[in-house]
């Protein structure tokens, strides 16, 4: 069997594999809320039949020693604060990457936003008719719990 390295439209049974860029955002626990409302304003991640689609990883940190040329001037010191990242992904299109780093660069709370770009294949659902499958959400009892709350952003 041939090796292929390119797995756009490969068929994965109910979904099939499309390339995009998925970026993360390292942010102080501060600025998550405000990164995420503007990146849901400019940026379509969408997932399918879905948009606003990110994960946030918390319970980290960051660390940093500001030197000079720094806004904050050579501070001497090591600095750490709780940190989370922002993950999303977006088609392979270069004028969207620009507005991504357009929107973080607007909105993000550092003066050195770190952001990471990689290459690689998501899976996008063939909406299969599976309505009645017992483990949707929507048919199990904690549908509540895991479909979520509303952020109360959005039209």
């Amino acid at each position: 069997m041939a090796v292929s390295t390119n797995l756009d439209n490969f068929d994965a049974g109910a979904a099939v594999l499309e390339q995009e860029w998925m970026i993360t955002v390292d942010t102080p626990d501060g600025g998550v809320e405000n990164l995420l409302m503007a990146l849901d304003a400019r940026i379509p991640m969408r997932q399918g039949p879905y948009d606003c689609c990110s994960f946030i990883q918390t319970s980290g940190y960051q660390r940093f020693r500001a030197l000079e040329g720094s806004h904050a001037g050579a501070e001497g010191t090591i600095q750490q604060t709780a940190a989370s990242q922002i993950v999303f992904s977006i088609p392979p299109d270069e004028a969207l990457l620009r507005n991504v780093f357009d929107t973080i660069f607007d909105s993000h709370v550092n003066e050195e936003p770190t952001i990471r770009v990689q290459t690689l294949w998501g899976s996008r659902s063939k909406l299969i008719d599976d309505k009645d499958n017992p483990n949707r959400y929507w048919n199990r009892s904690d549908a509540d719990t895991l479909h979520g709350t509303s952020t109360g952003r959005g039209s």
